[in-house]
Order: C-alpha cells, then structure tokens, then sequence
C-alpha cells in the first residue's frame, strides 16, 4: 500500500509543524510549505517546500513538484496564517491587507 501524501501549509512552525510532524511519525509522506525554506535550514522533520498562499505562481509550483514525485496530493491541511496585534488604528493598511490575504483570500493577483 502507498503512503498517503500530505500537504500542510504553514507546516515550517506552530500548529502546522505539529500536524506534519504528528503525520509523519504515523508514516505518511509529510510535505509542509513556508514561503522561503532557506530560511529553516536545519529543518529535519519533514521535506518542506515553498509556497506563499498569496502568489498564484507559488501555489502552483509546490503543488505540480509534489504531484511529479508522487503523482497526487491526497490530504491537503490548510494551515497557513498569520496575526495581528495592537490596537487597529495603529496597523498600517498594508499590514492589515496582507493579513487578510493570507487568512482569507489568497491569492489577489
């Protein structure tokens, strides 16, 4: 039987690193996305990819390298976001626009 191939989004820390981690050690196939993995170069608990919820071009390039090893995606976890503190009149409208991007909307091209 194949492994079940899982994507997580968000998986480079917090909850989405627990989920893959959690999955991986359950013996799926575990890929998490963080927009830069340069940036976690001691990351070992599951192949990590980039990916950015905001950029179309993104999505697409992470999810066709996983089908090209695999040949599918069978679980995807929808995990990536982000947050805002303070108080709202202090957050600058790009903040507060980029927030909602990666929370709700997606892509904005």
């Amino acid at each position: 039987m194949q492994k079940k191939v899982v994507l997580v989004t968000g998986g480079s820390s917090g909850i989405g690193r627990a989920i893959g981690s959690y999955l991986k050690q359950k013996g799926l196939e575990v890929y998490g996305t963080t927009r830069d993995p340069s940036r976690h170069p001691n990351f070992s608990d599951f192949s990590l990819v980039a990916l950015d919820v905001r950029n179309t071009q993104s999505i697409s390039a992470a999810v066709k390298s996983i089908i090209s090893e695999h040949g599918r995606i069978d679980v995807l976890v929808n995990n990536a976001g982000v947050g805002i503190t303070g108080p709202l009149e202090e957050i600058p409208a790009e903040e507060i626009q980029n927030h909602f991007s990666v929370n709700f909307f997606g892509p904005v091209e």
